[in-house]
Order: structure tokens, then C-alpha cells, then sequence
């Protein structure tokens, strides 16, 4: 999957309760996501493994220099019904 200069993305992984989303980022420089991706699993040993090589991802290419991170308010809107108004703050 190459990702090319310009577009703005935001990365997923997950379901339910383990469920991450991150972005939006631009991207700074076209480079094939897929390769990335598979220079990364080469660092892990174990099936268990993989869901924290995902959720790191996003750092690894911000670390290389291939996306940047946009200024974006999350907001959220409640669940269960109830509106619960807020802001989400990321750890990226």
C-alpha cells in the first residue's frame, strides 16, 4: 500500500475494548506502508507480540519521517446512551 505525499491519513487497529485509532497525519514523503510494516515484524517473536508492533506503528513513522502529525480536536460524544461531552487527548 504505497502512501503518497499529501494525503492525509489516520491508522486503526483493533476491535471492541482493544480497538486504536490515531491520526490525522499528513504524509511527508511517499513510501510503501506494507514494506514498512513487514521491516517492523522482523522485531518481534511472539504471536502475542503483534498488537503492541500495531499500536506502535504510528510512532515508528513518525520517527522516520514519513508522516507528521496534524493539529485536530477529538471529541467525544458519550456512549451507553448518555451524551458525555469531552475531549480526548492522545499519547502521540
Amino acid at each position: 500500500m504505497v502512501m503518497k505525499v499529501g494525503e492525509v491519513v489516520c491508522i486503526a487497529s483493533g476491535i471492541f475494548e482493544g480497538y486504536d485509532r490515531t491520526g490525522p497525519f499528513v504524509v511527508v514523503q511517499d513510501f510503501d506502508l506494507e514494506s514498512c510494516i513487514d521491516e517492523a515484524r522482523t522485531t518481534i517473536n511472539e504471536p502475542w507480540e503483534v498488537s503492541g508492533l500495531m499500536h506502535e506503528i504510528p510512532r515508528m513513522l513518525l520517527a522516520q519521517g514519513f508522516i507528521s502529525k496534524l493539529p485536530c480536536r477529538n471529541i467525544y460524544l458519550g456512549a451507553w446512551n448518555e451524551f458525555d461531552l469531552g475531549e480526548e487527548t492522545e499519547d502521540l
